[in-house]
């Protein structure tokens, strides 16, 4: 996967969560994707759960994983401009956009959006993440 949030600020000690076998490089956004259980992030409208700390590699019988829950991050953007202090939500595979009117609020809001973004693909700003409405 390409676009991983780069870690900028952490806020607060990762926390375990379980993840399974699938592969997940090292700043993938994850979503929840069980009781306790996270994936990678796919689709506009998942619900995130936090940033991995470290690479999760298929077949090394690890079955949890280290996971941000707040802090501030390089994270890749796609789509139109973003202006700094909006709120941003998952649009797809570690990519961002501005969280409008009508996408869901139950735990889609990623965090918040600290310096104007540029239109266009894998545009990366700071993001504070963990702290929506």
């Amino acid at each position: 996967m390409a676009s991983e949030a780069i870690l900028v600020d952490k806020m607060s000690e990762a926390v375990n969560f379980n993840c399974g076998e699938t592969a997940m490089e090292k700043g993938t956004i994850v979503i929840l994707s069980g009781p306790r259980d996270v994936g990678p992030s796919a689709a506009d409208g998942d619900v995130f759960m936090g940033i991995l700390k470290r690479e999760k590699i298929s077949g090394d019988g690890r079955l949890t994983v280290p996971v941000y829950l707040d802090g501030i991050f390089r994270m890749a953007f796609i789509g139109p401009a973003v202006t700094k202090g909006s709120h941003v939500t998952i649009s797809g595979p570690n990519r961002l956009k501005v969280f409008t009117a009508g996408d869901s609020e139950d735990g889609t809001v990623v965090g918040k959006v600290l310096e104007t973004t540029t239109a266009g693909t894998d545009s990366f700003h700071q993001v504070l993440v963990g702290r929506g409405p």
